[in-house]
Parts: structure tokens; C-alpha cells; sequence
């Protein structure tokens, strides 16, 4: 569960800062004097501005209002960050399966009463400068948020997004539901019924998923009688029961301004937008009752105990594949204890010394633990975790757990635990200076706001972080957390253990049951009711097929040439060098933090070698060394620095073939922790001992375990490594090092284990002292100036631990037979890349961005998404290949005449200047997509180690601006020499992949048992 838990301490951090558990950091930026005209109870365009508090822990200014005649709900949190943002929030609590809130969240952005075009969220998606544009259904409520940092492009933006939800055209045309959400498709009298649909599609991916499937078998088991007891996204068994008419009276119910909370943030003309909203939206409006209350769920008796199944094929084998877990519903929290319960998961199982995930481990309960407190509902719940478990341990599961709190609370909590008490802490002193050092913290505060409203909190109360997070340092020497787990857990009947087993062919079943269905369905319709099908059919394809008017297209606001910043931001880039080590220096605000990164050479490892070269990127950091052992060696990477990681990748050389292979070694720390990361480093690559052959075991079990469980949601990643391995060199690497051939070799290590393992400890030996070494190192610092004399101060006594030894470079040869292949999962829908090498490279790239945008945003999006059922489509277009992708998909061979076909409509495009003006601003918010100063850095970092001028940044831009619909012709005849030679790459279902299989050289499982 490595990687899982990974994602759930992310859940855990994003949990407490969504809870208020940042830290008061002055951020120059801000000030506290905006807009000081607003006065509390005064009204403002319609509004009463009902409350006004500065915020020191944000430094920002939150102003509450309520909208007199409609009712709606504003807040505004004033500060200058330029970012800003817009969200139109409603309470959507779901009273069945059918996903009919996240159907409606599709629906509304396909055309209102003043953008009466099909889809004017893709048309802003292409034609904007959004840094952000999305919506999103969450168990009980729905939002649309949007960002950008030009403020005629926010109101552009918020313009198109009220209008949809308050205006939306689903009220005239039923088949904005049939393609967003389900519908029956019969091409001929003679054809098979199937159902497509975009979110139908959507959520068959989706549940294709154990983890998915798992949280959802807790929510049901735990709240059986609310509404968490629904899928909020829909079941895609039960999509097919939603009407159209429940569909209707669904958004006549809950899209009202009464049950809306609107959120604006950053540097705004807030007097002009409050009278934009008021008289062009809200006025139109009165106030109405709408009952949006949710059923509280009365306490269980006793612990329920549940059984759920999820799909693996049919001749794997099911041991060790189980999913036990123990959860808790956790009601009437208080604020204090909500964070209290955060923390006490993480002191639970988050380390291997970690109390619970210890007892757990020396029981041989599963592969691996951990725990989660979810708050983000009314009801929150507190889960215990395993994978790669049996069912037959599920009461011996649920008595070590029992056994293991009781003993916490009578022992207290051990040395390690108080140590790994201050490691949360440093942890989340990185997360919240990295948090408001970054362009996505708006969002983190939208959410804080909105979920506030949700449950009638005080926003305020949210906001104001610096004293929930100072009670908290002394409270495990109070017996606080020992308090948290009597009273919440031990004392808790409301309780269930979840068991979720794996069904060997149950995705077949499925299938073949729908199949049935379908087939039954058609038998006891009559001739004339088949017509009518074929001829619903073909409607619904005559109309997404006819485009918009250029009347109705003008309609949709944009923007002008002028608006752009035609000059890039450069990133401070100084070379320096250290003992003959070159040094790039990244002179940025980084609010207190230090990013290191250092770049070894790699090309050293012989190829016989290197998937020991990926292992080791895995093993390192978690084995014992000469110092310490792998527990005492995380607990001083959690104390002390935000982490290291350990990645084998590769840098293409600029406008060439030729890439260069690199162990890329990244460090977080804060300025004052930085001499323990060298420490930490220095033991890490140097003093590594791989012979604790019990834990070694245990993480190549590990890393199988984590490919095998995620197989059914990293299709798309598969997929696309595949395909990039049949055009080039570095293509082969990267999927040699990271894709299938590195979990077949896993795979051997682990069934082989006791008798390779010598020649596992060896070779981790031999490619660790290869790639560590001082030869070709370039290393990188982002911070301010003052930070990067400490920095080098402590790089000089660091480097002289490096070895510096000459080692042959080896030139690799990987087969290149390129096929086309099939790749056979457990997934109701596929995964599908085409790719093709050029004939020679493509020089202007801003001009490809363009051609990007059109392809991605105008042809694949209707083709593929809109016609085609699909959850979404792409094509990536690098200076000497193009790859098109598609996800979520229901179909396979249609797909990839969709991609064949983009040349005739290359061939034959047909833009006005103004069609190409909107092209090319849409194409300039991929420019200027708001980075934090650690990935600015790291894509200089790219940019110096590819050889890549820095001029060919604004070279870039000028080219976009410069793009026209001829250019856009021109690559017709380009792209139909690339598709004479190019090659698929399918992962998906067994039953779509042998009815193509004329289209594929070889067909395989990935996961043979």
C-alpha cells in the first residue's frame, strides 16, 4: 500500500489544511487596506454585506454577503493575489444511484439561453486564459470553479458558468442528456443495443477500481440510512434508470440562487462584479425554500460487517488480494478533535514503528496499513486500512486493531511516537508554506469556505488557523490522543469492518449480463418501437454533428490579441560550479523553504542492469544503513525535511534524437533544516546497506502489489509508455525502466526470492555505486540569495563525500520490433494510443501548441468525448512525433478511425481571424500556467540539461502569435505520412480487444495470475 498511502497522507494533509491547520505566515504580497470603503450592513448592488473580518493568518479579508432578493450566499476573500478565482457552489444531496448530479454538472455547460452554442465550456477551455476551469460532484454537493489571473477573463469565464447553471439549454433539448449521461444506441434494425454516454462511460472506468469500490462499501456500511449511502457520481448498473424527467425536476430543485454559495478571491474590482452577478443574474430571482437537509444517521447497535467484491480475471489467483478494513463514523466532533483525529491516523500506522501498523505487520495481517479520518462530510468517518490480506484473517484483523488501542491507551504512546508527533508537525510546516507560496492556494480556501456553508460552520472559525495549530504541541504528553481513541473508536458501536474480496471474471460477468439484458430488451421491443431507436439514433449523431453557428459562436465572450503578455517570464537561472560540479542557482521566493534537486549521470549502468537501476530508486531511503535502521532512517527524514525522492528518468537533447539518463535525487526542507539534509543524503547514498532481506523482501512484494492493484485505474499511463517505446530510444527506456518489463522483473524477484537474493543485494550494490558519483552531476538550489550562501557553505563539506570515479558510458539497444498490442485488464472500458514517428523534426513548437489546441479542444473533444462516449481524448505533439490518446473509452477500432481521420480535417480547416485569435489565446494559458518556484526551477533544470535556450521561451510565443489557419492546413499532408507508419497501443477489456484483434501483432495479459 506505499503508493496508496502516499495518497491517503496527501488526503491527511490537504484534510487538516481544508480544517484549518495551517500556520500564520506574513505574506508580503497581502495587505488588509482593499476595498477599506465596505461597511458592514450597508448595501451594495443587492447585496448586505452582512460581515467584514481581516484574517491575519491569511492575511486576507473575508467579506460575507447576502444576496436580499434571491437569497444567495457571497464571499469574498480580499487580498492581491493576481490568480483569481470564481465558484457558483449548490447543495445537491443525491436520493439514488443513477448519478444524476454529476449528469446535470455535465449537462449545464452544454448551452444556455445567452451562449446558445453546444458546448461554450469547451469553447472557453480553448479560447480562454484560465488557469483554472473545471466542476465537480462531491457526495452532497456540486461546483463550478474557475480562475485566471486576467480579469476581463474572469468575468468572461463567470459569465458562461452563471448562465449555464441558472439558464441551462437542457430544459429544450433532451439530447444534451442522452450524451452527457446514457442513452440507448442501434445504429441499424439488425445491430446490438448497446448504451453509451460520457459519464456512463466516465464511471465504468471508475469501477473498475478496488479502491473505488472499497470507500464505497464503507460509506454504505456506515450510513446506511442518509444519503452517503449513494454513489453520488452513479453506478453505471443504475445510470440507465435515470429519466429524463427526474433529471429535469432534480435541477429545477436545487439550482436556485437560495441554495447557492458564490466565492470570489484575489485582487478584484468587487464593487463591479457585485453588480454584474446582481443585475444580470441574481435580481431575476426571488428567494425560495429548497430542502436540501440531510438525514443524520442513527448509531449502530453493533459493528456491521460487510462483503463486497471487485474484478480481477478470470484464471488469477485470489490470495493475498482481500481489502479488510475497520471504520468508525465520527459524530459530534468538535473542531479541535477533528484535527486531533487527523493527526492520531497518522500516529497510528504512519510509519512502520507506528503502533498499529507494527502489530499489524508482526501478525502478518495484509502487505501493508494505514489509516484515514475523512471530514469532508456532515458525517465524518475514521477508517483502519490493509490490502493484500485474506478474508480468513478479518477477525484476527479486527482483535489485533481492539488489542492494539487498548494497549496505546493503558501504555501511552512509546518515544518513536511522540518523535513522529513532531514529524507531522514539520510536515505540515512544509505543506503550509508551500501552500501559500503557490498559485493554487485560492483553492484551498475556496474549499475551507464552501465546505463551511455546506454544514452551517463558521467561515471565520476556518480561517483563523494559528491557535488550533499551537494546542497541539503538548497534548501527547496529556494523554489527549490516548482520550481521541476510547472515546471515538473503542467507544464507538457505530462501526463496520468492510470486507472487499477479489471475484476472479466478475468484469466478464458483468458484461455478459449486460449483454443479455440488452439483447432481452431488444426481443420484447416492437418493430416500430426499433425504428424509432435507430431513428433516436441517428438524431442525436445529425446533431452533435452540425456545428454551431458563427452567430451563436459569437455570442461566447473572449478576449483580444491585446490582452496577452507577449514576453515570457524568464526563471532566474545562474550556472555556478563547486568542485567541479556545475550548480544552477534559482534565485526565487520560496517563502521559507529550500529545494535541492541533483541530477546524476546515469549512463554508466550496464543495460543487464537496468531494472536494478529502477529498483534502486524504489529501495532507497527505505533500507537500513550504517547508521540506522530503515525506521530510525524515516523517522529522521520526517523530522527533519520534507522528504527525498529518488527518480530514473531521462532529458531529451534539444532538437535531436540523442536523450541523456539521469537518477534525479529531490530534497524539501526548511531553510533551518538543510544541514540535516545533507546528513540525510550522505547516509542514504553512501552508507546503504540492501541486506535486511526480510524488508527487502517485503518491498518488492510491495512494488508488485501497488502495479497489480492500480493496473485497473493506470491503463492511460500504460498505454501511452507502450506506444512511446515503439518511435524511439528514449521512449524504450523509459517504458523498459517503468512500465511492464519492470513488473514482470518484479514479478521474478519475488517468486525467486530466497533464491536470487544474493544476486539482488549485489547488484543494488553495484548500480548504487555506479550512479552516485561525481562525474557529469549537475546540482540545482532554489531559494533567495541569502539561502544559497548557507546552501553552497553545506554543498562544499557534502560533495567531498561523493565519490569521483570513471566509469564506461554504455550505449543501450532495445528490440525494435515495434508491434501493435493489445493489453488485456479488468476494465469495462479501454485505454487507446496511436503514435507515429516524423519525418523529420517540426521547428516551430508554439505553432504545434496551436495545432494541439485545435485537435485536443475542437476535433477529439467532439469526436471522441461528444460522439464518441469517451471520458476524454488528447494528442501530445512533441518536435518529432505525435501520440493521440483516449480514455475512458467505450469503443476501440471507431476510436482509432477518429485519429486517422484528423488529417482530412487538418486538410480542410477552416478558421476566420477571429476563430484563429481565440485559438491562439486559448493556446497562451498553457504558456502561463501558474507554477510554484520549485517546478519553475525544475523546468530550467530540464531546459539546461536538454541543451534548450531559454530564448526558445519566447521564440515560442512569438510563433503562437503568429500561427495561421495555412499553417494549420499545412500539417494535414505531415500528419497523413505519420499515420501511414504509426502504431497502436490498446489496455482494456478482454471482450473489445479479441473482437479487434485483426489490428493487433500481439495480444497479452499483463497480470497472468
Amino acid at each position: 500500500m506505499r503508493k496508496y498511502l502516499k495518497s491517503i497522507i496527501s488526503i491527511l494533509v490537504c484534510t487538516l489544511l481544508f480544517n484549518g491547520f495551517l500556520f500564520g505566515i506574513q505574506i508580503p504580497v497581502y495587505a488588509d487596506s482593499l476595498n477599506s470603503q465596505f461597511v458592514e450592513n450597508n448595501i451594495y448592488s443587492g447585496f448586505n454585506l452582512k460581515s467584514k473580518r481581516y484574517i491575519e493568518d491569511i492575511q486576507s479579508t473575508l467579506m460575507e454577503f447576502n444576496h436580499i432578493k434571491s437569497g444567495a450566499k457571497l464571499y469574498y476573500l480580499q487580498n492581491k493575489d493576481n490568480n483569481k478565482r470564481f465558484s457558483i457552489s449548490f447543495k445537491t444531496p443525491p436520493t439514488d444511484n443513477t448519478g444524476v448530479n454529476h449528469i446535470i454538472e455535465h449537462s449545464v455547460l452544454c448551452g444556455s439561453k445567452k451562449y446558445p452554442v453546444k458546448d461554450p465550456f469547451l469553447l472557453m477551455k480553448k479560447q480562454s486564459l484560465q488557469t483554472f476551469l473545471n466542476a465537480m460532484t462531491a457526495a452532497d454537493y456540486t461546483t463550478y470553479p474557475v480562475a485566471s489571473k486576467n480579469e476581463k477573463d474572469l468575468e468572461n469565464l463567470m459569465s458562461v458558468y452563471l448562465d449555464a447553471v441558472f439558464y441551462p439549454n437542457i430544459y429544450s433539448n433532451p439530447k444534451i442528456f442522452k450524451q452527457e449521461g446514457w442513452h440507448y444506441e442501434l445504429e441499424s434494425p439488425e445491430s446490438e443495443i448497446e448504451i453509451n454516454g460520457i459519464v456512463y462511460s466516465e464511471m465504468k472506468g471508475a469501477y473498475s477500481s478496488p479502491y473505488r469500490l472499497l470507500f464505497n462499501e464503507i460509506t454504505k456500511s456506515l450510513y446506511p440510512d442518509t444519503i452517503y449511502k449513494y454513489e453520488s457520481g452513479g453506478n453505471p448498473d443504475e445510470i440507465p434508470n435515470l429519466t429524463y424527467e427526474k433529471f429535469i425536476d432534480t435541477h429545477k430543485k436545487y439550482y436556485v440562487p437560495s441554495n447557492s454559495c458564490i466565492f470570489l478571491y484575489g485582487n478584484l474590482d468587487i464593487e463591479k462584479e457585485l453588480k454584474f452577478i446582481d443585475k444580470n443574474y441574481l435580481s431575476k430571482f426571488d428567494k425560495k425554500e429548497v430542502d436540501t437537509s440531510i438525514k443524520k444517521q442513527n448509531p449502530l447497535a453493533k459493528r456491521k460487517v460487510k462483503i463486497g467484491y471487485y474484478p480481477i480475471p478470470k484464471d488469477s489467483d485470489i490470495k493475498d488480494k482481500t481489502y479488510l478494513s475497520l471504520n468508525y463514523a465520527i459524530n459530534n466532533i468538535s473542531d479541535e478533535d477533528s484535527i486531533g483525529m487527523s493527526i492520531l491516523s497518522d500516529l497510528l500506522t504512519g510509519s512502520d514503528y507506528s503502533p498499529l501498523k507494527k502489530a499489524l505487520k508482526e501478525n502478518n495481517i495484509g502487505l501493508d496499513s494505514g489509516a484515514m479520518y475523512d471530514p469532508s462530510y456532515m458525517h465524518p468517518t475514521f477508517s483502519i486500512l490493509v490490502e493484500n490480506a485474506n478474508e480468513q484473517d478479518k477477525e484476527k484483523f479486527e482483535k489485533i486493531v481492539d488489542d492494539t488501542l487498548r494497549k496505546v491507551i493503558k501504555e501511552g504512546f512509546d518515544e518513536q511516537s511522540k518523535n513522529k508527533l513532531e514529524s507531522i508537525f514539520n510536515s505540515y510546516e512544509l505543506v503550509k508554506r508551500a501552500v501559500t507560496n503557490s498559485n493554487f492556494k485560492g483553492q484551498v480556501y475556496e474549499m475551507l469556505v464552501v465546505n463551511s456553508w455546506l454544514y452551517d460552520q463558521n467561515p471565520i472559525k476556518q480561517l483563523q488557523l494559528d491557535s488550533k495549530f499551537k494546542t497541539f504541541k503538548g497534548k501527547i504528553d496529556e494523554k489527549y490522543f490516548e482520550n481521541l481513541i476510547q472515546k471515538y473508536l473503542l467507544n464507538n458501536n457505530h462501526s463496520s469492518l468492510v470486507v472487499l474480496k477479489p471475484k476472479q471474471g466478475l468484469e466478464e460477468e458483468n458484461i455478459a449480463k449486460l449483454k443479455n439484458k440488452l439483447s432481452e430488451y431488444k426481443s420484447k421491443l416492437s418493430k416500430e418501437e426499433i425504428d424509432n431507436l435507430v431513428k433516436e439514433t441517428q438524431e442525436l449523431k445529425k446533431w452533435q454533428e452540425t456545428p454551431d453557428s458563427k452567430e451563436a459562436i459569437a455570442t461566447v465572450p473572449t478576449l483580444s490579441l491585446s490582452d496577452l503578455n507577449t514576453k515570457v517570464d524568464k526563471i532566474p537561472t545562474v550556472e555556478k560550479s563547486k568542485n567541479g560540479i556545475k550548480i544552477l542557482s534559482h534565485s526565487l521566493f520560496t517563502n521559507g523553504i529550500d529545494y535541492t534537486k541533483m541530477y546524476f549521470d546515469t549512463s554508466k549502468v550496464p543495460q543487464d542492469k537496468l531494472l536494478y537501476l529502477s529498483l534502486l530508486s524504489y529501495v532507497l531511503g527505505d533500507m537500513d544503513t550504517d547508521k540506522s535502521d530503515y525506521m530510525e532512517l524515516e523517522d529522521k527524514m520526517d523530522r527533519y525535511i520534507g522528504g527525498i525522492s529518488f527518480d530514473a528518468t531521462t532529458f531529451r537533447k534539444y532538437n535531436s534524437d540523442k536523450y541523456e539518463p539521469r537518477m534525479v535525487v529531490d530534497i524539501v526542507s526548511l531553510n533551518d533544516k538543510l544541514p540535516y539534509a545533507f546528513e540525510i543524503l550522505d547516509e542514504i547514498i553512501n552508507h546503504t546497506k540492501f541486506t535486511n532481506k526480510e524488508h527487502l523482501r517485503e518491498i518488492i512484494q510491495m512494488q508488485r502489489a501497488d502495479f497489480e492493484n492500480n493496473i485497473s485505474n493506470a491503463g492511460m499511463g500504460i498505454a501511452i509508455s507502450r506506444a512511446g517505446a515503439y518511435i524511439s530510444d528514449e521512449g524504450k527506456y523509459n517504458d523498459y525502466l517503468n512500465n511492464i518489463d519492470f513488473y514482470k522483473f518484479i514479478c521474478d524477484l519475488d517468486d525467486n526470492f530466497d533464491r536470487k537474493y544474493d544476486e539482488i543485494v549485489k547488484n543494488l550494490d553495484y548500480v548504487n555505486k555506479l550512479v552516485f558519483n561525481k562525474e557529469n552531476l549537475i546540482v540545482s538550489y532554489t531559494g533567495d540569495e541569502k539561502g544559497y550562501l548557507k546552501f553552497e557553505e553545506l554543498f562544499n563539506d557534502f560533495s567531498n563525500k561523493i565519490k569521483d570515479e570513471k566509469y564506461s558510458t554504455q550505449i543501450y539497444k532495445f528490440d525494435d520490433n515495434s508491434n501493435d498490442e493489445g493489453f488485456i485488464i479488468p476494465s469495462k472500458v479501454q485505454y487507446i494510443a496511436k503514435v507515429g514517428k516524423m519525418e523529420s523534426d517540426f521547428k516551430e513548437i508554439g505553432k504545434l501548441m496551436v495545432l494541439k489546441n485545435i485537435l485536443d479542444n475542437d476535433y477529439l473533444w467532439q469526436e471522441v468525448r461528444v460522439k464518441g462516449g469517451a471520458y476524454g481524448g488528447g494528442v501530445s505533439i512533441r518536435s518529432n512525433s505525435v501520440m493521440f490518446v483516449s480514455w475512458e473509452d467505450p469503443n476501440l477500432k471507431e476510436t482509432l478511425n477518429i485519429f486517422d481521420k484528423s488529417v482530412d480535417y487538418l486538410k480542410n480547416f477552416n478558421a476566420d481571424e477571429r476563430e484563429m485569435t481565440n485559438f491562439i489565446i486559448g493556446t497562451f494559458a498553457s504558456l502561463d500556467t501558474p507554477a510554484d518556484p520549485d517546478a519553475k526551477a525544475a523546468m530550467a533544470d530540464s531546459m539546461y540539461i536538454s541543451e534548450t535556450p531559454q530564448e526558445e521561451l519566447q521564440k515560442i510565443r512569438e510563433e503562437v502569435l503568429s500561427t495561421t489557419a495555412q499553417d494549420i492546413r499545412n500539417y494535414g499532408s505531415i500528419l497523413e505520412k505519420m499515420l501511414k507508419e504509426s502504431y497502436n497501443c490498446v489496455v482494456g477489456a478482454e471482450e473489445q480487444i479479441q473482437k479487434n484483434k485483426d489490428i493487433f501483432d500481439n495480444i497479452k495479459k499483463i497480470v497472468e495470475n
